[in-house]
C-alpha cells in the first residue's frame, strides 16, 4: 500500500452520530443484554446537573484532547499514528448514557494508525483463554481490561481504556478495501458472548485498506461492560462483522 505516512492534525466539526445509523439494521437487544445504569466516574458531573456544569466539563475535555500528544498515545498502544481528527459532535446516545442534556456538544477522536500485530495477538490469546475459563466454570461474565479478538470479517477488533478514555480499534486484514464504521455499546457485565447493546458511541463512515487500523475514542464516563463492533457497508445498509467485549 503506497500511502503517505505524514501525520496530520485535523480539527473538524461533525454532525450527531444518529445520522450515521441510517441504513443499519440492528437486532433488538434483550433486557439481559442492555447496559445497567451506573454512576458517573469522579470528575464527571452527576446525572441531571445544570447545563452550565456539563458545558464546562465538555469544554475542558475537548481542550485536553487538543493538548494530547496523539503520536505518543498511539505509540503507547503499539501503533504508529498516521492521522488524527478531533470532531465536535452532538451525540445523543453518549449524552443520555451519562445523564447530560441531549444537545450537549462533546468531542470524538478518530485515528488512522499502523498497529503492531504482536500486541493484538497477545491480547487476543488472553481474551480467548479468559472466555474459555469462564465457560468451563459455567459463569456468564465478561473478561476485564484491554481485549482484542478476531472478527468474522478479516480483521482484529480491540477495546481498551487509557488516560480517561475508551478506545475501539479495528485492523483490516483482507485485500482491497472496505467501507464501514465502528460502534461502541454498553452491555451488562454478565452477558455471554459479545452481543450488541445500548449504543454508546458511533464513529464516522470510513474506508480501510489492507493493514489499516482505524480507532475511535471518547471520554470514559462510567465503569462497566462495553462492546465494540465493526459494521461493514453492503449493497443495502450495513452488516455486523463482529466485535469484542470487556468490562472497562
Amino acid at each position: 500500500m503506497s500511502r503517505g505516512r505524514t501525520v496530520r492534525r485535523n480539527i473538524a466539526a461533525g454532525l450527531g452520530a444518529a445520522a450515521l445509523a441510517l441504513g443499519v439494521t440492528l437486532t433488538a437487544v434483550a433486557p439481559s443484554q442492555a447496559a445497567s445504569t451506573s454512576e458517573n466516574l469522579p470528575g464527571v458531573p452527576a446525572p441531571g446537573s445544570p447545563a452550565s456544569e456539563w458545558e464546562a466539563w465538555a469544554a475542558q475535555e475537548r481542550a485536553a484532547a487538543e493538548a494530547t500528544d496523539w503520536k505518543a498515545d498511539s505509540a503507547a498502544r503499539g501503533c504508529t499514528l498516521e492521522d488524527v481528527t478531533i470532531s465536535e459532535e452532538v451525540d445523543r446516545d453518549y449524552n443520555l448514557a451519562m445523564g447530560a442534556p441531549a444537545d450537549l456538544a462533546t468531542h470524538r477522536v478518530d485515528l488512522l494508525e499502523d498497529c503492531d500485530d504482536a500486541a493484538a495477538a497477545v491480547a487476543d490469546g488472553a481474551s480467548t483463554a479468559s472466555r474459555a475459563a469462564t465457560s468451563e466454570a459455567s459463569t456468564l461474565a465478561l473478561p476485564s481490561g484491554d481485549r482484542c479478538a478476531s472478527t468474522s470479517g478479516p480483521g482484529t477488533m480491540c477495546l481498551s481504556k487509557s488516560n480517561g478514555r475508551i478506545y475501539a480499534s479495528w485492523k483490516y486484514r483482507g485485500s482491497g478495501s472496505v467501507t464501514g464504521f465502528l460502534r461502541i455499546y454498553r452491555v451488562s457485565s454478565s452477558v455471554s458472548g459479545c452481543p450488541t447493546g445500548t449504543t454508546w458511541l458511533t464513529g464516522g463512515d470510513s474506508r480501510w485498506y489492507s493493514g489499516d487500523t482505524r480507532t475511535i475514542s471518547k471520554t470514559r464516563t462510567s465503569a462497566g461492560g462495553y462492546s465494540a463492533h465493526i459494521w461493514k457497508k453492503v449493497t443495502i445498509g450495513h452488516t455486523d462483522w463482529g466485535g469484542v467485549c470487556s468490562v472497562l
